[in-house]
Parts: structure tokens; C-alpha cells; sequence
């Protein structure tokens, strides 16, 4: 059995090292979209879409949006999502908090270039302050893999302007705070994460930032000061990519004494296509649910 499993375990070495082209892998990703909630979420949630200006958008349970708002800003690389780990997400905070949630839909490359899925945000938060649907209601503001980097250019530039209320809290997931990828540390964690997944992010960052150089505060909010951020949930994978650069975030937090809850688990936490289970991404979703909490009651 020895000879046979070692064979195995080969064999399985050498198919992760063959190149795939990225097409494949991007078309990997656009059919693993979900665009609606899966069953069990329409099952257990009012399911309402609406187009606010030239963006799609889902809520859950709008009728609930006088006890707060959760916005998400689902991942896929800004080439594709959300998947069915933003649904499972979203539905498991609004049932924790019996609130609103709402999936932006925001557009995605090569069909659209930065800066769309920003504007496509702002453009969303805008029309529901300017209706008066974020007057005296709290919300907070989330996203994973992409959606989380693209939350924190959207709560970073929120920060200085007085147009749209801004969130009581930000929650990121693993969020994609580099598009150039240039962390040197990035290479600690690159043998643990799926072979190619650094070359499909290098190609993605490309379709969607266009003409736009990558280290553009707007594309990698790394670049940016973090400070004067509302409080923030940030969590990461130990076998994640992102790893070294969510652990510089981290510390650019702490330094502007920012109100910060910081988790790292084992294994992978960003470019979930379908929910992980497991008491460590309990403990997460826990911790989210308590500031989520903490600040809608505040």
C-alpha cells in the first residue's frame, strides 16, 4: 500500500504542475457564479433584486432594514462572483442579527475596467442615502477575496467625504489589498496555495485594472493610509495568499490605534467558491456577528 500511495501522491504532484491556461481558470470562475442566493437561502430569506442606477443588486429580508444593513461586496477576482460563499455569509449575519443584507452586484472585467466596480458601489450607497435609506439606519459594510479590498477603498474614500453616512464597521475576508502581488512574502505561502491561483490573480488584476497602474491606492489600498478607518473585523488564511499582506494591513492598523479584531485560521479563507464549515470558521463568524452587533445596537 506504501508504493501505491506514494505513487498517488506523486502522480497528484505532477498534474498540479501542469500550466492551465488562465482562460480556463477564469472560466472555472465565471461558472461557479451564483447570481441569485442558492435554494436554502430563498428558502429562508425574503429574496427581492433591484437595479439602483446601472447596478444590480440583491437584498435579503429588505423589510428588516430598519434594524441595520449589511452590505457585501462579494469576491472572484473582479472577474467574476459571487459565489455561493458570499450567499452563505450574508444569510448567516442577517439571521444572526435579524437585519437587511444586501448583495452589490458590482460589474466585472474584461467587460469593465477600474474604476467601475468602486463606482459601482458608491454609485449604490449614494442613490440609498440620497433616498433616505440610510438615514438613521445603521449599516456596515463587508466583503471577501476582492470584495474585501474593494470595502476598504469604498470605507477609506466614505472617510472623506459627507454625502453617504458612512459604515459603523467594516468586515473583511481575506480581502485582496495588492494587485501587484509585489509582497515578498507572498512566496511563504505560495507552495500551500492551489499552483496556480497566483498566476489566474496576476491575469485578473491585468483585465480589470486596465490602463490604470496597479499600485494604485483605489486597486491595492495597501498604498493608502488605513487611518480613520470605522471599527474592523479582518481575518485570513494561514495558507491564503494574501497572508503577508493582510498581516501588514494588520499592523498599519494597530499603529493608528484602530478599534480592530484580528483572526487567522488554519488552511484558506479567501476565494471560497462554496462555504466552508469547521469550528475555526465558526469562531469567525462569530466574532463578525458580535461587532456587527456591538455597533448596529450602538
Amino acid at each position: 500500500m506504501g508504493r501505491i500511495r506514494d505513487a498517488v501522491v506523486t502522480g497528484a504532484r505532477a498534474v498540479r504542475r501542469i500550466p492551465i491556461p488562465s482562460t480556463l481558470s477564469h472560466q472555472a470562475l465565471l461558472e461557479a457564479r451564483s447570481p441569485q442566493p442558492p435554494g436554502a437561502v430563498q428558502r429562508t430569506h425574503a429574496v427581492e433584486q433591484e437595479m439602483i442606477g446601472r447596478t444590480r443588486t440583491v437584498w435579503l429580508d429588505r423589510h428588516l432594514a430598519d434594524n441595520g444593513i449589511v452590505v457585501h461586496l462579494h469576491g472572484g477576482a473582479y472577474v467574476s462572483g459571487p459565489f455561493a460563499s458570499d450567499w452563505q455569509w450574508l444569510s448567516r449575519q442577517v439571521d444572526l442579527r435579524g437585519c437587511a443584507g444586501l448583495m452589490i452586484d458590482y460589474r466585472n472585467a474584461p467587460d469593465h475596467q477600474h474604476p467601475v466596480a468602486r463606482d459601482d458601489a458608491e454609485a449604490v450607497l449614494g442613490a440609498l442615502a440620497a433616498d433616505g435609506r440610510l438615514e438613521g439606519r445603521p449599516w456596515v459594510l463587508s466583503g471577501q477575496h476582492s470584495g474585501g479590498g474593494l470595502a476598504v477603498v469604498v470605507a477609506r474614500r466614505l472617510r472623506d467625504q459627507d454625502r453617504i453616512p458612512c459604515p459603523r464597521a467594516l468586515i473583511t475576508m481575506s480581502p485582496w489589498l495588492d494587485l501587484e502581488l509585489s509582497n515578498a512574502g507572498i512566496t511563504e505561502t505560495d507552495q500551500a496555495d492551489p499552483v496556480h491561483e497566483r498566476r489566474l490573480l496576476k491575469d485578473a488584476a491585468r483585465r480589470y485594472a486596465g490602463r490604470t497602474p496597479l499600485d494604485d491606492p483605489d486597486l491595492s489600498p495597501i498604498n493608502a493610509s488605513l487611518e480613520g478607518l470605522p471599527p474592523i473585523h479582518l481575518s485570513v488564511g494561514m495558507r491564503d495568499l494574501f497572508l503577508s499582506d493582510v498581516r501588514v494591513a494588520r499592523l498599519q492598523l494597530e499603529e493608528n490605534g484602530a478599534d480592530l479584531s484580528y483572526r487567522e485560521i488554519p488552511g484558506r479563507l479567501g476565494l471560497q467558491l462554496f462555504p466552508r464549515k469547521g469550528e475555526d470558521i465558526e469562531r469567525v463568524q462569530r466574532e463578525q456577528a458580535d461587532l456587527i452587533a456591538r455597533v448596529l445596537d450602538a
